[in-house]
C-alpha cells in the first residue's frame, strides 16, 4: 500500500496451493489486479483490510473498511473516517472468492 489511504486504496489477494509451505514465500500468487477498488457508483472509496468470518445466518462475509467520500482533506494517514463494512462473499466453483464492488451505504441484505 506504501502507505496510502485514498481512493486508489484497494484489496488484492494472495493465494497459495492448500498443500503448500505457507511459510515459503516461493509458493505464494499475487493477483495481478485488485479485487476489490473503489466504487464512485456506491460513494465508496480505498477498501481495505480486510477479513472473512461467518454472520448469524451461517453465511460467509467479507469485513473491510473505506470511506464514503473521495477527497481527503489534511494528512490521510491521520483520517479517521474509514468504517468499518461488511457484505456478502461468494464462492466459485473452484473455491476462489468471487468480489463484488463495495456496496453503498444501507442495510445488508
Amino acid at each position: 500500500s506504501a502507505s496510502a489511504t485514498d481512493a486508489r486504496y484497494c484489496l488484492g489477494m494472495l493465494t497459495a496451493p492448500e498443500d503448500a509451505d505457507l511459510m515459503d514465500a516461493s509458493v505464494w500468487t499475487k493477483s495481478p489486479v485488485p479485487v476489490m477498488v473503489s466504487s464512485p457508483e456506491n460513494k465508496v472509496w480505498g477498501p481495505g483490510h480486510n477479513s472473512f468470518t461467518v454472520d448469524e445466518r451461517g453465511r460467509d462475509i467479507l469485513v473491510f473498511h473505506a470511506r464514503d467520500y473521495e477527497k481527503i482533506t489534511g494528512d490521510p494517514l491521520f483520517d479517521p473516517n474509514r468504517h468499518t463494512r461488511v457484505q456478502p462473499i461468494r464462492y466459485d466453483a473452484a473455491g476462489v472468492p468471487i468480489f463484488q464492488p463495495p456496496l453503498a451505504n444501507g442495510p445488508v441484505r
